[in-house]
């Protein structure tokens, strides 16, 4: 059997006793402390990322919306007809705020009578329009508009072409026109 002095006598595991055994992985203070940095500054980065690219969707978003208000409103006044003028005029109104809109509905009782004694039959189209600017409370657009035009002086219609500079005020939510100016 084995001899006290064998090396190997009682070894039951294998190993030699003169190998020492592997030490435990172990990370000090300051290793933890920027182990920890490196994840908080990584969460605040991508918590920042998350936030700008939910702030570039908005301002998408509302543009897209600015748009869409200014080139309705301008497709609104020029489709004018004497069989409509009241739905016309409304449609308008409705759009409109501030001072703007009190032009058209101080205008409303004799809008209807101009637009059936001039035989008016007029249809509009936006060709294009962009935001010259915009913030989440006020906006510029510059449309350029055509219209069909028909009436007593042009039975057989001419095509008329406008540039129009819409300016926008978000009320509550919701975009309505202020002003709106013809570009020469």
């Amino acid at each position: 059997m084995g001899d006290v002095d064998d090396p190997g006598a009682g070894a039951t595991d294998g190993r030699s006793p003169d190998r020492t055994e592997p030490r435990a992985f172990w990370i000090g203070p300051a290793a933890t402390a920027l182990l920890i940095l490196i994840v908080v500054v990584s969460a605040i980065v991508g918590a920042l990322s998350a936030l700008s690219a939910r702030d570039a969707t908005d301002t998408v978003d509302r543009d897209r919306r600015i748009l869409q208000v200014a080139s309705e409103m301008a497709v609104n006044l020029v489709t004018l007809k004497q069989d409509s003028a009241d739905s016309d005029l409304t449609r308008v109104i409705d759009g409109t705020t501030g001072a703007f809109r009190e032009q058209f509905v101080s205008a409303a009782d004799g809008f209807g009578a101009l637009l059936t004694e001039g035989g008016v039959e007029s249809t509009g189209e936006v060709k294009l329009a962009g935001i010259v600017e915009a913030s989440d409370e006020s906006a510029t657009v510059l449309a350029a508009v055509t219209s069909r035009v028909k009436n007593n002086e042009a039975p057989d219609g001419e095509v008329r072409v406008y540039r129009m500079k819409i300016n926008l005020e978000n009320v509550d939510g919701e975009w309505l026109v202020s002003n709106v100016g013809f570009v020469a």
